[in-house]
């Protein structure tokens, strides 16, 4: 056990050059967990860039699928509230397709990484440097967003903003480890880090914008608007500023939804024009339309002069 540590351990040192902690695993938190899991693995937690992880190394090393190393996954880091990294002495070819899918953090000490949960992906015997999105990613864009205009972020760990959300714990502990890497928030403390904020909002709003896009995955069009769609698009411009609304009313759904109203849309055709997004218009929306920041993300590059003035116009009445 301690040998395949000191192989991760290692492993993750060279490739990253960041220091990593070897800690006493908290073995309170197994209780929570069913013993047919715990059974499977040797446990141990180290520090690594700054976050707690417990590292799983199965005691059955050919026992386990990929969709159970997913499953188990998904439990640990319930239980434990921070990232769980399977180490496998090997595997097939054809099974890291089916772990990579599943977003399955592992490690083949010397030959491959795939750490999703800390944004960590490099390539089968290369040792290659951390690639950041250069985009913001749609859930920390949303976080953004949450706190400059819903409510204050400024304090709360993974958890609390996972419960606040409604969102899974390691969607939203990805999404703050991109804000934290490239200076958008501070993570601070121990083993459970929480959110530090400590630029103004307009200031945070600012220094984000260059990394933002808009929310819109995809345009369709349907005859019936689809249950909890929010107005969108120039229907929300004449909803907050003096644009006249259009022929064609635009609405907002997440992809939740639109997988949900699949056989009422399509393309090309219908009276209500519908907005996709990639994170949920819902978390942020009041009075049954989209907030105004992603609404100026939607719509800050059209090329209609009416539509980028009242663009300003909805960043000049923002009440930072």
């Amino acid at each position: 056990m301690k040998y395949n540590i000191k192989l991760a351990v290692d492993y993750l040192a060279e490739l990253t050059g960041s220091e990593v902690k070897v800690l006493a695993h908290a073995n309170r938190d197994d209780a929570k967990l069913p013993l047919a899991i715990i059974s499977c693995y040797n446990l141990c937690d180290v520090e690594f860039i700054e976050t707690v992880v417990t590292i799983a190394m199965p005691t059955e090393q050919d026992g386990i699928s990929p969709m159970q190393l997913a499953k188990h996954q998904a439990k640990m880091m319930e239980a434990f509230h921070h990232p769980v990294v399977f180490v496998l002495e090997s595997v097939e070819s054809y099974k890291i397709p089916r772990l990579t899918q599943a977003r399955v953090n592992f490690i083949v000490p010397g030959k491959l990484i795939f750490i999703p949960s800390l944004l960590i992906a490099l390539r089968e015997l290369k040792n290659k440097a951390i690639v950041m999105p250069e985009k913001m990613p749609p859930v920390a864009q949303m976080l953004v967003l949450y706190h400059l205009e819903k409510g204050n972020l400024d304090g709360l760990n993974t958890a609390e903003i996972a419960e606040l959300t409604g969102l899974a714990y390691p969607t939203i502990n990805v999404a703050l480890r991109w804000l934290d890497i490239n200076k958008i928030i501070t993570l601070v403390g121990g083993k459970q880090k929480h959110v530090e904020i400590i630029m103004s909002k307009i200031e945070l709003w600012n220094k984000s914008l260059p990394l933002m896009s808009s929310p819109i995955e995809r345009i369709l069009f349907a005859d019936t608007k689809p249950v909890g769609g929010l107005m969108a698009g120039e229907t929300a411009m004449g909803h907050y500023t003096m644009l006249a609304e259009p022929a064609t009313p635009v609405i907002a759904i997440d992809k939740a939804a639109a997988k949900e109203n699949a056989a009422l849309m399509n393309k090309e055709y219908g009276d209500i024009k519908v907005e996709v997004w990639r994170y949920s218009p819902a978390l942020l929306s009041e009075e049954g339309c989209v907030d105004k920041l992603s609404l100026y993300l939607c719509m800050k590059d059209s090329p209609d002069e009416r539509i980028q003035m009242e663009c300003d116009t909805l960043i000049d009445e923002m009440k930072w």
